[in-house]
């Protein structure tokens, strides 16, 4: 009877230990899959981000098909300070705030300037840089723009889906005419033939980079018609992720990375208007 009464309180002991045992592990498993996507991205472990590859110096592709770029460079030392991996994803500027909103991507970095509208659907990091919209014509400038009053009557081209139509729109008024194209460099190229538009509004960088590398004959006019701050737009509601990314942000300013990586795109600081 007592070596009964020995053998089931062992059972009892073994039992005991073993469903504690188990108990600790399934915590210790689900704290691991908690803390390793703690920033609610779509695949964990890493930062899926969206741009376009059309906007050159931000975002393009090399003549490896490798996607390089001021945008990128961000994207990755952010995604590196999360103790993330970059996964870039190349899609259509015109539909690229509605796949962030459907879970296609974690976060676009590829200069979306932040605007009410936009805020209302999705949830944006502090400036990472600043646009300056400017004026750009053929450099014969037949049409005698000289800056953003020249422009009522006349045909503007810009980037479909930008900040810059609305404001075209303003500009030209009733007797002129937007015209909207998919990337910078395809409205900056109407201008090598005068008469299809009369001015491009685009970003200076991008304008400044099309000149020099693409060798199309146009040049900048008048003073920056505005300024667009550009943040990281993440999905409505995860704080985790746009909070880590605020603080990767502001670190970068601090210990000087922010503003090497702005002067090897750029040579200056792209959180500052002025050269």
């Amino acid at each position: 009877m007592k070596k009964l009464s020995m053998g089931i309180g062992l059972l009892l002991f073994l039992s005991m230990f073993l469903f504690g045992c188990s108990s600790m592990i399934d915590t210790t498993s689900k704290n691991d899959s908690e803390h390793s996507n703690k920033y609610k991205t779509i695949t964990e472990g890493k930062l899926t981000f969206a741009l376009s590859g059309m906007a050159k110096p931000y975002n393009y592709t090399d003549q490896n098909n490798t996607l390089i770029g001021f945008d990128v460079d961000i994207a990755n030392e952010v995604a590196k300070r999360l103790g993330l991996q970059p996964v870039p994803v190349q899609t259509t500027w015109g539909s690229i705030l509605q796949g962030l909103k459907v879970g296609k991507y974690d976060a676009i970095i590829g200069g979306m300037s932040i605007t009410e509208e936009r805020a209302k659907q999705v949830d944006f990091s502090q400036p990472y840089f600043l646009s300056q919209a400017v004026i750009f014509v053929n450099e014969n400038n037949s049409s005698g723009i000289k800056g953003k009053e020249d422009l009522q009557g006349k045909v503007v081209g810009v980037v479909t889906a930008s900040t810059y139509k609305d404001f075209a729109q303003e500009l030209v008024g009733p007797n002129g005419k937007v015209r909207e194209y998919e990337t910078d460099i395809f409205a900056l190229q109407e201008l090598k033939n005068e008469g299809r538009v009369d001015a491009v509004i685009t970003d200076l960088g991008v304008g400044q980079h099309a000149i020099q590398e693409s060798n199309i004959p146009v040049k900048a006019v008048g003073q920056p018609v505005y300024v667009d701050k550009c943040g990281i737009p993440v999905q409505k509601g995860n704080k985790e992720l746009v909070e880590a990314i605020n603080k990767a942000l502001e670190e970068m300013r601090a210990d000087g990375t922010y503003l090497e990586i702005s002067k090897k795109w750029f040579n200056k600081d792209m959180l500052a208007t002025s050269n």
